[in-house]
């Protein structure tokens, strides 16, 4: 009967029905800083369709706010985290307990450990020594600096699977990381990347370096909310659009 009723609804009337239903009924939700949730999960949906995704989320941070990947972890995914911090990673683990949570970082210079700047603000946590000394110069404080285990980012893709969607958010080093990829054999359909710099002096400035290096790899530039940057595989991009 619900079938029969539907088949008779005009367009006219489905309409009016519609600008007559409260506005939070179209209310989506997001845990992310600028909605890229929302953009990333419209594109895995497009090209996977609404099975539940498998990501990786490399500096997880919280396994909710201003997170990337908790949407996809709500709908029924799971995944990799990524987290050096020891109390976020526990966090995580209790908050997020189909996840795969590694307390670790991700090796930039080779060697087997690192120390870790923890910060007043925790979405500011680096190994970067640098970007360290530039947040406390901007008036931020250092908490705690802990020697953590490094894993090599190929190592930590190769325990993760294929990936539906990867997310990569670890300040100052985001781009060493993706060089070291061997992109062949690792192709996430989806990954996003902070692309803009920390400032609270002037205007940061945009990590054209890290989008360029992300089109050598046939990276399409598919989003772009200032902050991060949301890419997807060109090899998938036209896989699917050669199906029509």
């Amino acid at each position: 009967m619900r079938l029969a009723i539907k088949k008779y609804i005009t367009p006219e009337t489905r309409n009016m029905i519609r600008a007559r239903l409260p506005a939070i009924m179209f209310r989506k939700k997001s845990y992310s800083q600028c909605g890229e949730d929302i953009l990333i999960a419209y594109l895995l949906e497009l090209i996977h369709g609404f099975r539940p995704k498998k990501y990786l989320d490399i500096g997880a941070n919280h396994p909710f706010h201003l997170s990337n990947t908790a949407l996809f972890y709500e709908a029924g995914g799971q995944g990799v985290l990524v987290e050096p911090d020891p109390d976020l990673a526990k966090l995580l683990r209790k908050k997020r307990p189909r996840d795969k949570v590694m307390q670790y970082g991700v090796h930039f210079t080779g060697e087997e450990s690192a120390d870790f700047f923890i910060l007043d603000t925790p979405t500011l946590n680096t190994f970067s020594c640098y970007e360290m000394e530039r947040y406390i110069s901007m008036g931020h404080k250092l908490i705690n600096t802990l020697p953590i285990t490094l894993k090599n980012i190929n190592t930590i893709l190769d325990m993760s699977g294929d990936l539906d969607f990867m997310n990569l958010d670890i300040e100052g080093l985001d781009k060493a990381i993706l060089e070291m990829i061997d992109w062949k054999k690792y192709r996430p359909t989806c990954i996003c990347v902070e692309t803009i710099t920390y400032e609270t002096r002037e205007e940061p400035n945009k990590r054209s370096d890290i989008i360029e290096l992300m089109k050598a790899q046939d990276y399409i530039l598919y989003a772009d909310t200032f902050i991060n940057s949301i890419f997807v595989d060109g090899q998938q991009w036209r896989a699917h659009w050669n199906k029509f």
